[in-house]
């Protein structure tokens, strides 16, 4: 019998996860099947009780939840209460746990393409789940962050120095990150900053559909999420199969096959 898993979100028939979850557990020899899970944020707990119940195995937890689940799980790891939001959730000790494997994303992202941030003035372009994850992770690294918003109302005590778009000044960049979907798919004209902003930048930008987005086309250098979202994937599937897994190069490559194809 399938072990049940799952994507919780909310608009999110574009995801690539159930390609890649199920392409993982054919290779590992795990029956496992994987749906998503595009609900209204009521039915959160309900979700949360058939995971307890053993109803599901795991599930992951995307835009725009990964801060409001939190509400719903037993026990948080450090890293999510560090971060402040969870994408990951398992039962350990019969008690739902919530995890945060966006941070191990974000790094492998920035270790395999060897993006140097330390010292660096980083701007972060969003505050949500992602957000987070992104910062903690450039904190640790040594840059020097500024967090972008379109305004800025109850700041969150997170977030050192705030901005708003309007008082970017492309000067003061070494690096943007978008933390955004703004680019996604269907919307993938769409681009929080202008040409003249980015263009003699580089760029992280954490979507990965389209692999090339409009901010990337404008930047000097571009870098798409997918390696976060692979990353991140496989580090789910380790706390959820109790296993280790090798992040080959090889492995990328097949992921990234089964994702656009």
């Amino acid at each position: 019998m399938s072990e049940r898993y799952g994507l919780i979100g909310k608009n999110i028939q574009y995801s690539k996860s159930p390609k890649i979850h199920e392409y993982m557990a054919k290779r590992l020899g795990i029956p496992m099947k994987y749906d998503l899970f595009d609900v209204e944020e009521e039915e959160l707990p309900r979700l949360v009780k058939q995971l307890r119940q053993g109803v599901f195995q795991g599930f992951n937890v995307t835009i725009p939840y990964k801060q409001t689940i939190m509400k719903s799980v037993d026990v948080l790891t450090p890293k999510a209460q560090r971060i402040k939001a969870v994408n990951t959730l398992y039962v350990k000790n019969g008690q739902v746990v919530g995890d945060n494997t966006d941070y191990d994303g974000i790094l492998g992202l920035i270790a395999r393409h060897k993006i140097d941030v330390k010292g660096k003035k980083v701007y972060l372009l969003g505050t949500g789940g992602a957000a987070k994850a992104a910062y903690v992770v450039l904190s640790d690294l040594g840059a020097h962050i500024t967090v972008v918003s379109r305004q800025i109302v109850d700041q969150d005590p997170m977030f050192q120095h705030m901005i708003t778009y309007a008082m970017i000044n492309p000067q003061d960049v070494d690096l943007y990150v978008n933390a955004t979907p703004i680019g996604t798919s269907p919307k993938v004209n769409e681009s929080l900053l202008s040409k003249t902003m980015v263009h003699h930048h580089t760029v992280i930008d954490l979507v990965y559909n389209p692999p090339v987005t409009e901010l990337m086309k404008q930047a000097k250098v571009a870098y798409n999420g997918m390696l976060m979202l692979i990353i991140q994937a496989i580090k789910s599937e380790e706390i959820w199969f109790e296993r280790k897994i090798d992040i080959t190069d090889r492995l990328i490559d097949e992921l990234k096959d089964v994702i656009y194809t």
